[in-house]
Formats: structure tokens, sequence, C-alpha cells
């Protein structure tokens, strides 16, 4: 190949090692220990707690769930309320902002979900809807033993 083909890359100082993830049976993967606040304050004996994975529903058949009730909301088929309790306020809040987003319930064509930490899923949503394709990105987050959605930002 030649250096046109290629296109110009910014040369890059090997400053770090590349690290692998460890996938052996019997090594714990790294447990998200900082739930997001949005600057508010707790007690000490209040405050939420993330959950180790094992104690959480499994992700896939919750995001499925989820992301069922949220476009149902979107289309105004559903009261934004009902996810109240499995989101954070000012999530919650950009969610009401989001109701008849849609007149009909746009087709789910992909959804992606990624763990970079335990206890903590990075989801996004492909939708089809009269012929474009919009995206929804959410963030779940473990805290006190329930998936609690951080972020939904519509794309």
């Amino acid at each position: 190949m030649t250096e046109r083909e290629i296109g110009w890359q910014a040369p890059m100082l090997p400053l770090f090692e590349e690290r692998t993830r460890i996938t052996e049976a019997g090594i714990k993967r790294r447990l998200y220990l900082i739930p997001t606040q949005f600057g508010e304050q707790f007690d000490p004996n209040f405050s939420p707690l993330p959950t180790p994975q094992d104690q959480l529903p499994e992700i896939t058949l919750w995001v499925r769930d989820f992301t069922r009730r949220l476009l149902e909301v979107m289309s105004s088929r559903r009261a934004p309320h009902q996810l109240a309790r499995w989101c954070h306020r000012q999530p919650f809040s950009t969610l009401l902002g989001m109701t008849r987003s849609f007149t009909d319930l746009p087709k789910v064509r992909r959804v992606h979900i990624r763990q970079p930490l335990e206890s903590l899923a990075e989801v996004t949503v492909l939708l089809e809807y009269r012929g474009r394709t919009h995206a929804i990105v959410l963030r779940f987050e473990g805290v006190d033993r329930r998936w609690l959605c951080t972020v939904i930002e519509r794309v």
C-alpha cells in the first residue's frame, strides 16, 4: 500500500501498554463503585449503593423491556411516570420532553449493549421510523439491587 492509500496518521508515542481484558473463569470484573449522583449530597447512611452484577436482573432482558416501555412513552401509548422508578430524576425530565416524539411505534433495528465495568451498561438502540434512522443512547447503573437509567439521549 502506498502512503496515499493508507492516509495520513498522527504519530503516536507508546506511552502506555495496550491492556487486554482477562476473561478467565474465577477472575472477577471490576465493580463500578461510584453511582452517578448529579451533584446531589447524600447522608452516608442513605446514599445509593453500587450492586454487583450477579445481584441485578439479566441486562439483555432488562434493556429489551425498558426500551419497549420507553418507545411506548415516546409514542404516547404509556404514561411516562410508569418509568420513573427506573430513572434518575434528571434523565426522567429528559424523557418527559421526549413524549409525543413518534405518532406510531418505531421499529427497533438493532440494540448494542456494552458493559465497560461490572454493573454498568451503555446501550445504543437504532430505530427506523418513516424511512429514517434514529438512535437512542441509554446508560444503566446497578444501584440498590436494580438497574437505574442515568442517561437518555436521542441522537
